[in-house]
């Protein structure tokens, strides 16, 4: 759900991305391709399969670990990764020698949820079978977060090996629904989501899907044996009231253990911005997947 089509974007002009994030959620761009692997420099070895025709490259180096990063890109399920998504894969692999995985899921509103997590599942079992011997993780901002976490609870529920050691999860979107009376008093607080725009996509997502149903919105499923996650969101968010009921869950579940990371006055999936801030939150990333 990360809706700024170049988040490289002076920050000055973020109280204006409201608007044009509506407009692009309203038309999506489909001729971006920043995890192109022509994009990627020599120094990085990529290898690519298609699983029902939806990009999936592993992004490493002749100096990477065993400790495998699957990363789920935000866009409110209706956008493509940005061009700051794959900055984040390269740093991830250079500077903490991860290696990454880019999972290009299906997009409403060509496709719902049910797809998503098909292809999704499809994918995993995929590149665990082509990389026996690694330690698997997951990476998810915005709607990958929320993406991220229900594959957790389906995983879970459904005995995949090998599971997900360690989560992050960057100023997930965790109901689709938006329903949280809270949410309200954060509208104004928040520069870039524009609600009825969230809902309208959610909807579009869901599909046939009730929209308070674990798969589009793990809020309402079980997080019990999730493994570690990170969890990051900022205080200037919509998605704030809903971030921090996820907390307390987290907080209270059997199994699963959470770091979590608040961003003072910071906005949604702020990872994506020019800041030294975001500097600050992906050194903490890297430390929780090295740990």
């Amino acid at each position: 759900m990360s809706l700024l089509s170049d988040i490289a974007v002076p920050v000055a002009k973020l109280v204006n991305a409201k608007r044009g994030n509506e407009k692009a959620m309203e038309n999506p761009r489909r001729d971006t391709d920043f995890f192109n692997r022509k994009n990627f420099r020599k120094e990085f070895i990529t290898e690519e399969e298609f699983i029902d025709g939806f990009q999936v490259i592993t992004v490493k180096t002749e100096e990477s670990l065993n400790r495998h990063v699957i990363f789920l890109h935000g866009g409110g399920y209706v956008l493509r990764a940005v061009r700051s998504h794959k900055n984040i894969v390269e740093r991830m692999v250079k500077k903490y020698n991860l290696k990454v995985t880019f999972v290009d899921y299906p997009l409403a509103p060509e496709y719902t949820a049910d797809k998503t997590h098909e292809v999704l599942m499809k994918a995993y079992k995929s590149v665990t079978e082509k990389n026996i011997g690694d330690e698997f993780y997951f990476f998810g901002d915005s709607a990958g977060g929320g993406l991220a976490l229900a594959f957790l609870q389906e995983a879970r529920d459904n005995h995949v090996t090998p599971f997900p050691k360690k989560t992050v999860l960057m100023s997930p979107w965790p109901d689709i629904s938006m329903t949280n009376e809270e949410i309200k008093d954060f509208e104004e607080k928040d520069p870039l989501l524009p609600v009825q725009s969230l809902i309208k996509v959610g909807k579009q997502y869901a599909g046939n899907l009730d929209l308070k149903s674990p798969l589009v919105s793990p809020i309402y499923g079980n997080m019990d044996n999730l493994g570690d996650i990170m969890l990051l969101f900022g205080t200037n968010e919509v998605l704030y009231p809903d971030c921090m009921k996820l907390s307390d869950m987290f907080d209270i579940a059997i199994g699963t253990r959470m770091e979590l990371y608040i961003g003072e006055n910071l906005c949604h999936d702020w990872i994506l911005a020019p800041l030294k801030e975001t500097d600050e939150a992906l050194d903490a990333i890297g430390k929780f997947y090295l740990e």
